[in-house]
């Protein structure tokens, strides 16, 4: 077995620059997207459908491999119904849940110009924290807000369309599946045990290249 994957390796290392030579391509692309974020399986019990803001950077090696990092927020998944208190006394409280997805894709050859499709996948960290209101005049503290969090793995398939020729600015929806298990505190719904927690995320997207 470690054989085998040393040779893996090594071959993924030696492909890396025979592809990078078959054509110039933007090594920065950024993207910005929105969509939901939904809970499936047995976490349907304790979270919920809730908007979802992504924030993705990925670096293209060459033509056909990309690394990718992000951060994804999503509020209120976990119903926080719970008093929090702060520097203005006891508020309702709310709950975010943060994704940091660490990973790669593969770019996927297609006979159309200005489309593109990729799948990938990687690692994962999960964090989920109570919040106080925010306020845009001065900052809030919150002084027995509960978080959890954990680590797990994704997959991620993606199309996108250019609206240009140099491929510059794109339109895209990517859809996400996360597993991966959590621990700590209770943060609303989501009980104060080992949990394992799966979402299908859905994004529309507008992204840059450079």
């Amino acid at each position: 077995m470690r054989t085998t994957c040393v040779a893996l390796v090594a071959l993924l290392s030696a492909s890396i620059p025979m592809f990078g030579q078959s054509e110039d391509v933007h090594h920065h692309n950024f993207s910005a997207g929105l969509g939901p974020a939904i809970p499936s399986g047995s976490s349907r019990n304790y979270l919920g459908t809730a908007p979802m803001f992504a924030l993705r950077y990925g670096y293209r090696f060459n033509q056909f491999l990309q690394a990718d990092a992000g951060l994804q927020l999503a509020w209120g998944a976990a119903n926080n119904q719970n008093p929090v208190l702060t520097d203005l006394g006891t508020v309702q409280g709310g709950d975010h849940e943060y994704m940091f997805p660490l990973g790669g894709r593969v770019i996927i050859p297609t006979p159309f110009q200005r489309i593109e499709v990729s799948a990938g996948g990687g690692g994962v960290y999960l964090h989920y924290s109570e919040t106080a209101p925010s306020n845009p005049y001065y900052q809030v503290s919150c002084y027995n807000c509960t978080s959890r969090g954990g680590w797990g793995g994704y997959g991620l398939a993606n199309v996108s369309y250019f609206l240009d020729s140099n491929k510059t600015f794109r339109l895209g929806t990517t859809f996400q599946y996360i597993s991966a298990s959590t621990n700590g505190q209770a943060v609303g719904n989501v009980a104060a045990l080992h949990t394992s927690d799966h979402w299908a995320n859905l994004t529309f997207e507008f992204g840059i290249s450079f």
